[in-house]
């Protein structure tokens, strides 16, 4: 199974937020498209470097803007136009 694992080039702005952005960014263009999975939490914590606590904040950020759904058996997905 392929993940995409997002690259955090700057640190303007809160940890969480840049990967909030990246997820946005990779959507926009086409990377990620709806109903594809990102990578386990931990997984994603572990490869960037972050806490898992992290992480989980930014995910919890792109569901509340609906990027995202959350799903225990799928893990997170990318959801498709409203």
């Amino acid at each position: 199974m392929k993940f995409w694992i997002p690259d955090l080039p700057s640190r303007k702005r809160p940890v969480y937020l840049e990967v909030v952005h990246e997820i946005e960014a990779a959507i926009d263009a086409g990377t990620l498209r709806p109903g594809d999975a990102l990578p386990p939490q931990r997984l994603l914590a572990d490869f960037l470097g972050l806490h898992v606590n992290t992480v989980n904040r930014a995910l919890r950020e792109t569901a509340r803007r609906g990027l995202t759904a959350g799903n225990r058996r799928h893990g997170t997905v990318v959801r498709g136009p409203s």
